[in-house]
């Protein structure tokens, strides 16, 4: 055991030099979009080295929203590790444009209105899901908390 490991009074304390990595996704696992399912994958490998907060919207990519995501604004979940903060939006019809950028908008809002609550972060990745918006999350993120910004094009 090395010294970062001895606490107070030489107990066992686990050492943790891990950084806070925030991604913003429009989804997220169980979503059906395969980004939500590569950035699960994305942010579960890189626990090792990250406290990982990922936000994104309830599970809605095919326009509905199971009633236990319609009561709330935010919800706070963690999965496998990964913190999650899930932002209510309206369910939508993918052949209505207005209907897309109701959605959207609302997402893009709701992650900006989270972010001011999760914390310290370090880091903060962006994918440009919803183009352009997504890559407004990053810089929005990277501003408010003072952290390193990374950008999936």
């Amino acid at each position: 055991m090395n010294n970062k490991q001895k606490g107070m009074r030489g107990k066992n304390v686990q050492a943790t030099n891990k950084k806070n990595l925030l991604i913003y996704a429009h989804y997220y696992y169980p979503d059906a979009a395969s980004t939500g399912q590569l950035l699960q994958e994305l942010a579960e490998g890189m626990l090792d080295a990250f406290n990982i907060t990922v936000i994104c919207v309830v599970p809605s990519y095919l326009g509905t929203i199971e009633d236990k995501y319609k009561t709330q604004k935010f919800y706070h979940e963690e999965l496998n590790g990964v913190k999650i903060v899930r932002i209510r939006v309206p369910e939508f019809d993918k052949t209505k444009g207005f209907s897309r950028v109701k959605n959207i908008l609302s997402y893009f809002f709701g992650a900006m209105r989270a972010t001011l609550k999760v914390g310290k972060m370090d880091y903060v990745f962006s994918i440009s899901q919803p183009p352009i918006l997504g890559w407004l999350l990053g810089v929005w993120g990277k501003w408010v908390k003072r952290a390193k910004y990374m950008n999936a094009a």
